[in-house]
């Protein structure tokens, strides 16, 4: 991939010596600056650190910091041009909170429905900091639909509430 890369790069008149390029992330570190005006150039920011904030961010039961509020507005901005958005970044970041502020913002205070879909081993997580970011949420999770369902396992579509700290599932007692 690098090499292909690198013969993008020449085309305009960017020259790599190949003996110093040994894998992808000396590529990466050797070429950081031209990625990321390239990047810049092909993606621009739909949401400046100057733009007005929508006044939903307030309402957010959780304060996000101010590169997660740009990247709320940025997404926000976004489905107003189209039906999709991503948010890509590492670990830690706030992803979650960026979506579900962005969710938040684009509502524009009219209620919704909205559809998550969450690795299995981030499912719980996920309903928790919902509960903890959206005022007045009411989550639903969908659980063991595979196989006609187990018997010893809730299964079905399950409302879920928020009780010191955990998620509950509502009349499902474990066995």
């Amino acid at each position: 991939m690098w090499r292909m890369a690198t013969e993008k790069c020449r085309s305009k008149e960017v020259f790599v010596k190949h003996d110093n390029i040994t894998d992808i992330y000396t590529y990466m570190r050797a070429h950081a600056s031209l990625l990321g005006a390239r990047i810049l150039q092909e993606y621009p920011a739909l949401h400046q650190f100057d733009d007005a904030v929508s006044p939903r961010i307030e309402g957010l039961l959780r304060t996000p910091f101010p590169a997660q509020t740009i990247a709320i507005m940025g997404v926000a901005k976004r489905w107003q041009r189209a039906r999709t958005s991503m948010v890509v970044a590492e670990c830690g970041t706030g992803k979650t909170l960026i979506s579900l502020g962005a969710i938040h913002v684009h509502s524009r205070g009219i209620p919704f429905t909205a559809l998550a879909m969450v690795p299995p081993h981030l499912v719980e997580k996920w309903a928790r900091e919902a509960f903890l970011t959206l005022p007045g949420l009411r989550v639903f999770l969908i659980d063991d639909l595979r196989n006609g369902g187990d018997e010893n396992k809730s299964h079905g579509v399950n409302e879920v509430r928020l009780r010191q700290g955990r998620i509950v599932r509502e009349g499902y007692t474990q066995p």
